[in-house]
């Protein structure tokens, strides 16, 4: 259980982020793993979740703008509902008048049992009325009907009297009048036999009337009111009375129909306003109905919906974040392992390349020794010969000379193995101060024979001033001799090669150049060249891999190298390497 448990987080955590593999840095394929894992997992999110939040997005407007229009068609009609239900209300009332006027006259309505017939009669009939009276012309009560004591009152000078004067039929705003009790008033003109007129005015109960409005109350959160076109409530308001009875919103601007907008109230909270100035068929009025909705309530299931809908978001977007990292890291880490791999078997060629470039120096240095053994095996054997046939040798110049060409070679031979072991010593990888001047003279020196032999001139020009370089000794004889071997197969007999040397930002770097007049290299494959497995050699004589290790082991020295070439002129290799370095060097 425990086993397989290590094998699932093994595969799931990330696992590129371990520092004991810094020497396959340099053959990875991508530098900074973690930064290819972020940009996977934010680029997979970004696709996967954006077109979700904008979906999301779209649909709340959809919706919102829905549920906003088909509020205040809903706002819209109720109000159109219910000012038809208060202009019946009035318009019933006042064909009532109306007809009894027509039907009866003045000298039947102004008696007084007659005036109580009548009430009673509209009463039965309609309802809402609370008392009748008949006013003459000059605005003095004639007769009255009712349980207050209003005869002989003067209404000259009330505004609904002279309204009535001018349209023959009035429905006036809330008032107390000479009763102190709010009360509406309706009246209606009609003429007597001598030419004058006289007023039939009814007393309208406005509890009926704000029953009348109650019953298109929709909901906790709605109100609906009449005030008159100043503002000033005609019936109660449950939200929205303010000071001295005015309705503490705008009042709307006339329309000659119903109407719904959104807005907000006196605190800034959104609400949905119906309205509809109300006028009879018989006479006009100064009611606006208003019908006002809190937008917080009508939305609560719109709200709640919402909220849902976030939750199902969240969620959503968390087992994606979370499916898309898993992913993410899995397939990262495959690819870490594959690269990592391929790095691996990168630095296994690069040891293999390194026994056999100490294989070529082995058979480079038998060739050496192979030559000044035999000249030792003749001299000795000459040496032999003398002491066989002379007496006296002790002071032969030419028994002296060939001793002297015995202790040469063997000193010869000497500097051949230590110049060898100096390459077997590239295994240890403390770096060490180097002599940049001997170690060239070294890995040149192996290959005189050849150049003399091909007639290739090598010129060597490394000033004294070029200080001494801490760095990994057999690196750096690795890089050196592979540049060279690569030189030499590219030159032809007669050619050159040019190695110089000169420092750089303040003694702080040395750069090595390292020039043929061979081939070159075309500018095609100039970006090809430090790539593993490439070659522009024939088949069967390169494996593609000298250059990419040579680039490999320059990196781990903390320098760097760029090639400089043209076809059939020549190429120039340049090696850049810091004098010091700050951290110590890993195989």
């Amino acid at each position: 259980m425990a086993e397989s448990l290590n094998k699932i987080s093994g595969t799931l955590l990330p696992q590129f982020n371990r520092s004991d593999d810094e020497h396959l840095n340099p053959y990875y394929t991508f530098q900074d793993y973690r930064q290819t894992w972020g940009m996977t997992i934010f680029t997979l999110m970004t696709t996967a979740l954006l077109p979700l939040v904008v979906m999301t997005l779209i649909y709340y407007q959809l919706i919102e703008t829905s549920i906003n229009t088909e509020s205040l068609l809903r706002t819209e009609r109720l109000a159109s509902n219910a000012r038809r239900a208060v202009t019946f209300f009035l318009e019933e009332r006042l064909a009532a008048l109306t007809f009894t006027v027509n039907e009866m006259g003045y000298d039947q309505l102004t008696n007084p049992n007659s005036l109580a017939e009548v009430l009673r009669n509209l009463k039965l009939g309609f309802g809402g009325l609370t008392d009748l009276s008949v006013i003459a012309d000059s605005g003095t009560q004639v007769t009255y009907a009712g349980p207050f004591n209003l005869e002989g009152k003067d209404y000259s000078n009330q505004p609904w009297f002279i309204e009535c004067q001018q349209h023959n039929a009035c429905v006036s705003e809330i008032f107390s009048g000479y009763r102190e009790v709010p009360h509406v008033v309706v009246a209606v003109k009609s003429m007597r036999p001598d030419g004058r007129f006289f007023v039939l005015r009814a007393t309208l109960e406005t509890e009926r009337m704000i029953q009348v409005l109650s019953s298109y109350k929709t909901g906790e959160h709605a109100d609906i009111f009449l005030v008159n076109r100043n503002g000033l409530l005609q019936t109660p308001s449950q939200f929205y009375e303010g000071a001295s009875h005015q309705v503490n919103l705008p009042v709307p601007a006339y329309s000659d129909r119903t109407k719904a907008v959104m807005s907000t109230d006196h605190s800034g909270q959104p609400i949905l306003i119906g309205y509809a100035f109300i006028d009879t068929k018989i006479a006009p009025t100064s009611f606006i109905l208003m019908v006002i909705k809190q937008k917080a309530g009508m939305m609560k299931v719109w709200l709640d919906l919402r909220s849902n809908i976030n939750w199902f978001f969240g969620i959503s977007a968390i087992i994606i974040a979370l499916v898309i990292t898993l992913t993410s890291t899995v397939m990262v880490n495959k690819i870490f392992q594959a690269d990592r791999q391929k790095a691996e078997t990168m630095v296994a060629a690069e040891r293999n390349c390194q026994l056999a470039s100490i294989g070529q120096l082995a058979a480079g240095v038998a060739h050496e020794i192979n030559n000044p053994l035999a000249l030792i095996n003749e001299t000795a054997g000459y040496v032999r010969d003398l002491f066989t046939i002379k007496q006296q040798y002790k002071e032969d110049p030419d028994l002296v000379e060939h001793i002297d060409s015995i202790i040469e070679a063997v000193e010869r031979c000497g500097t051949i193995t230590r110049q060898l072991l100096g390459f077997a010593r590239h295994f240890d990888v403390q770096s060490q101060p180097i002599n940049l001047n001997d170690m060239v003279a070294d890995v040149i020196n192996f290959h005189k024979k050849e150049a003399e032999y091909r007639n290739i001139k090598i010129q060597v020009n490394i000033p004294e001033t070029i200080p001494l370089i801490e760095t990994d000794r057999g690196k750096l004889q690795q890089i050196i001799l592979n540049l060279v071997n690569n030189a030499f197969q590219a030159i032809d007999n007669g050619c050159f090669l040019d190695v110089w040397a000169e420092t750089v930002e303040g003694d702080e770097q040395v750069r090595l150049f390292i020039r043929d007049n061979g081939c070159g290299i075309s500018e095609d494959h100039l970006n090809k060249v430090f790539e593993p497995f490439f070659t522009t050699k024939k088949e069967g004589h390169g494996t593609g891999l000298g250059l990419s290790i040579t680039y490999g082991l320059v990196k781990k020295l903390h320098g760097n190298i760029t090639v400089q070439s043209k076809t059939g002129q020549g190429t120039t290799f340049v090696i850049s390497l810091p004098v010091k370095l700050k951290e110590e060097i890993h195989v």
